[in-house]
């Protein structure tokens, strides 16, 4: 019997079913459901307190929720590319044309912007658009937390978004992006401004910024700011005008000292700021700061010089004169940048058109029908082929038509 019974025990374990993959997956996901299933309501517990989450609770939903932003920036930030492209303002330059004696004729081109490379603005000047605008930029990465944080509550809460922006984020907005104060043209800028400061140099993103930058009075780079406000090449600047011109990038509409008594008051208090603030990084001594007492009031500003009389036909035939003598196609003089120095002398352009008026005025269409018909064009040319005057017609707005170089008969 008991051979025969360990027989049967040994049969049955022998043909005993091992658990199958499901039931056993069945078995872990009970488990696991149980070992994580989320108390709430909370039992046990009862009235408003059941209803309050644990500190347990707290945690893993603020673990989850950093989770998923962490992952959703993560993907953001790899699906955000710089553009290949700047705006097409953001490259586009006007093009100077000057007289014999280096003073400037005329300007021609849609934006008035003229670039310069970092080493011709002084470090003064440099560093006070850094006070003013982002003091940690040589050490920041592209993005000031602090103030993204301040950027989004405003947007969130519906006030202003500016004033959270770095200088790299500023030049994203200026020369990839738009104007627009959005949240999601907010985060492109954020994750532009990273990118762009891994693969440039700071010198290069703050070489680019300046050039970008609109400082009112229709100028675009600090340059044609220097010219616009002081009438003086960037290099000449101190750390007084170039605070005053660091100022008007908070908006040139609102900080131009010329414009009403209200704008001279916030400049000038918005100079001493910027002032005081280079103090305060160390980038100002005391001993020069103390210098600067006397806001540098800004010329007035000066009438558009456009291509009235004259100046049109000088213009033409200084840029003909480029076409065919050089090999900068009409594109890319389109796109402008370049400085043209003339042969062209402002006062024998005067008194040609001075001569030629005293010509028309002894025509006589009554006496002589044929004086009805009579074109006038003039050019009065140097020994050795310098042209020093021309007059192309009675005014270039009036007829575009340059009677001194017309093809059949050129003066």
């Amino acid at each position: 019997m008991l051979g025969s019974s360990d027989n049967a025990m040994g049969k049955h374990r022998k043909h005993r079913r091992k658990p199958s993959s499901r039931s056993r997956g069945m078995r872990l996901r009970r488990w696991a459901a149980a070992r994580i299933r989320l108390d709430y309501p909370r039992a046990g517990r009862r009235g408003v307190t059941r209803w309050l989450p644990s500190w347990r609770q707290i945690a893993l939903f603020f673990l989850f929720s950093l989770g998923s932003l962490t992952g959703l920036l993560s993907f953001l930030y790899l699906q955000t590319d710089i553009p290949k492209n700047l705006n097409d303002f953001a490259t586009q330059q006007d093009n100077v044309y000057y007289w014999a004696d280096g003073t400037e004729m005329a300007r021609t081109g849609p934006v008035n912007r003229q670039e310069v490379p970092l080493d011709k603005v002084p470090e003064d000047v440099q560093w006070a658009v850094l006070a003013a605008e982002n003091a940690s930029f040589y050490t920041d990465s592209g993005v000031s937390p602090s103030g993204l944080t301040r950027a989004v509550t405003r947007m969130v809460t519906g006030g202003e978004t500016q004033g959270g922006s770095t200088i790299t984020q500023q030049y994203v907005k200026n020369a990839y992006l738009n104007q627009r104060q959005t949240f999601s043209r907010k985060l492109t800028e954020m994750f532009m401004a990273i990118k762009l400061d891994d693969r440039m140099s700071k010198r290069e993103i703050l070489q680019r910024y300046l050039n970008t930058s609109w400082f009112g009075r229709g100028s675009y780079g600090i340059q044609r700011a220097a010219y616009a406000y002081y009438g003086k090449d960037v290099s000449e600047l101190d750390a007084s005008e170039g605070a005053l011109l660091a100022s008007l990038l908070k908006g040139a509409g609102t900080f131009d000292p010329t414009l009403s008594a209200k704008n001279h008051k916030r400049a000038v208090d918005r100079w001493k700021w910027v002032l005081d603030r280079m103090v305060d990084i160390g980038k100002l001594s005391k001993s020069e700061r103390a210098r600067y007492t006397t806001f540098p009031e800004p010329k007035a500003q000066p009438k558009p010089v456009g291509l009235t009389g004259q100046v049109g036909y000088l213009v033409e035939t200084a840029k003909a004169y480029v076409s065919s003598h050089t090999d900068i196609s009409d594109a890319d003089f389109d796109l402008g940048g370049y400085q043209i120095h003339t042969t062209f002398e402002k006062p024998k352009v005067q008194a040609l058109a001075k001569a030629v008026k005293e010509t028309r005025d002894n025509l006589d269409p009554e006496r002589r029908p044929e004086d009805r018909h009579v074109r006038i064009g003039a050019a009065s040319v140097a020994p050795g082929g310098a042209i020093r005057a021309l007059y192309g017609g009675p005014g270039y707005l009036e007829q575009g038509f340059n009677d001194a170089n017309a093809s059949t008969v050129p003066a």
